[in-house]
């Protein structure tokens, strides 16, 4: 059901700082998140093995090295052993056991691998360190728990048109619908497709912060996918034969982690070139977020329910050009997971 050998995120990296747990569902998984003394990232199944207790519910001790289960006091290391039992004058059962998890902390989002621990190369997570490094009135983030699979999302942004008509008049005129996406399969976790456009005016929510609204415009939209739900859209619009850097330009991740098998963690991190003020940037996010949780969120869900629970490919989707991406992207996964 789900890919193992490969990074997910499980929040931002700031959910976990001081004596503060996170507690999260993955992949069907219940897991806790603490911050070792070390600064490092520790994950746990939130589960006590002695009455499956959930850990989350406990409390750091010994200046951040063990957690405490809240219901018999047995304290577990940031590997899943237990190093406490204040029974049985402190004997440990040999069965007192927590599976553990490698975690990378990177770019401002932590990463979590569930496979093989062996094979948790950091080198496979993407660089998204240009988001991480945005000018803090030119950026901003959000989570979004959104009750669909989460490839539905992947579809949402690897299939870019649907911008002309669930976004019509603000982020979407028509223009990606007449332009043509451009594939390429970079490896087999990795794909770009791109839609390139040249004298179409900008989308309204470009066009308002070009010099002339109303001209003719260059228009980029890319969008690069990081297997299983990690992408990173690349959006802008110049006018008409000038540079890239005279326009404005955007660049937001968008990421995708299962919850279940009919629910997804949605985190966004959007930033951009222009308007770079506090004012600018609070009315630019209550605009996305509109979008997304308005517009965005109810079609996926209502996608969902209309599947009712059927197979996506067991109820034969009529295919139109714009579905190429994204079906490569299920396509690629689907060979990723049988090879695990």
């Amino acid at each position: 059901m789900y890919w193992l050998n490969t990074w997910y995120v499980a929040g931002f990296s700031d959910e976990v700082a001081g004596t503060r747990l996170l507690a999260r569902r993955l992949l069907d998984r219940p897991l806790v998140f603490f911050r070792k003394p070390d600064g490092r990232v520790a994950a746990l199944d939130d589960r006590c093995p002695h009455r499956f207790a959930p850990l989350s519910a406990g409390k750091l001790c010994e200046e951040g090295a063990a957690l405490q289960c809240p219901y018999h006091g047995l304290r577990f290391d940031g590997n899943g052993r237990c190093v406490h039992n204040p029974h049985s004058k402190g004997s440990i059962p040999t069965a007192a056991r927590v599976a553990s998890y490698p975690v990378e902390d990177r770019h401002g989002l932590l990463w979590w691998w569930p496979g093989a621990p062996a094979l948790a190369n950091p080198d496979l997570i993407p660089d998204y360190s240009a988001i991480a490094g945005a000018h803090p009135d030119g950026s901003f983030r959000g989570y979004l728990p959104t009750r669909c699979h989460y490839e539905l999302l992947v579809d949402n942004i690897l299939d870019l048109t649907h911008a002309d008509y669930l976004h019509a008049g603000t982020l979407g005129n028509g223009s990606l619908t007449r332009a043509k996406a451009h594939i390429t399969d970079v490896d087999e976790r990795t794909l770009n497709v791109t839609w390139l456009s040249s004298g179409e005016r900008a989308p309204p929510a470009f066009a308002a912060h070009l010099r002339h609204p109303e001209e003719r415009t260059d228009q980029w939209t890319e969008v690069t996918w990081t297997a299983p739900g990690n992408m990173l859209l690349h959006v802008g619009a110049t006018l008409l034969g000038e540079d890239r850097s005279q326009g404005v330009d955007v660049l937001t991740a968008h990421v995708a982690t299962p919850e279940t098998g009919s629910s997804t963690h949605y985190w966004f991190w959007a930033t951009r070139t222009f308007a770079v003020s506090a004012a600018e940037n609070a009315r630019i996010r209550s605009f996305v977020e509109y979008a997304f949780a308005q517009q965005d969120k109810p079609m996926l869900e209502a996608q969902q329910q209309n599947m009712d629970g059927a197979d996506f490919w067991a109820l034969k989707p009529v295919l139109l050009p714009s579905d190429a991406a994204a079906v490569r992207v299920r396509r690629k996964l689907a060979k990723l997971m049988e090879s695990q």
